[in-house]
């Protein structure tokens, strides 16, 4: 992983710059840096100045871990690569296309017993006649009036 050092006026980032994703100007010569799977940072600086730091780091990292593994590993001279010779394969004799197979007997005696088709639960039947608002009033439930409701009130005294 490769850190960034960036500096913002409310205190200094250590970024990974592999976790930056975009960048943006915001506003008093400051950037918005895009962090992959979080929010946004504010730091200073313009964008140029932003990127330089970012990619003069990346930079920095990659060549300092390409030094150790080219030290690590000895000088070996690699072999001669061997000429390799591509094989023709033979013609072979063209096969005839088989026939395609009959198509199959509908058995008309399977298709006559199927179910009927079941209508969706959400479809309504639909009435003989409409229904009026009297009609539908008539259905409701009467509210249950007590002596102890507000309508009654006051009767009794």
């Amino acid at each position: 992983m490769e850190f960034v050092m960036l500096e913002s006026r409310g205190g200094n980032y250590l970024v990974v710059a592999q976790n930056i994703a975009w960048l943006r100007t915001a506003e008093n010569g400051q950037t918005s840096v895009g962090i992959v799977g979080g929010q946004p940072l504010l730091v200073v600086g313009s964008i140029q100045d932003v990127a330089d730091k970012i990619l003069t780091a990346a930079s920095e990292a990659k060549s300092a871990s390409a030094e150790p593994a080219a030290a690590a590993q000895p000088a070996v001279p690699e072999p001669a690569p061997t000429p390799v010779v591509a094989e023709v394969p033979a013609p072979q004799p063209e096969a005839e296309p088989e026939p395609a197979p009959p198509p199959e007997p509908v058995c008309e005696a399977v298709a006559d017993t199927a179910p009927p088709a079941k209508p969706s639960e959400r479809t309504r039947p639909i009435p003989a006649r409409p229904m009026t608002l009297s009609d539908r009033l008539a259905l409701t439930v009467a509210p249950k009036v007590t002596a102890g409701s507000q309508r009654f009130m006051g009767v009794n005294e």
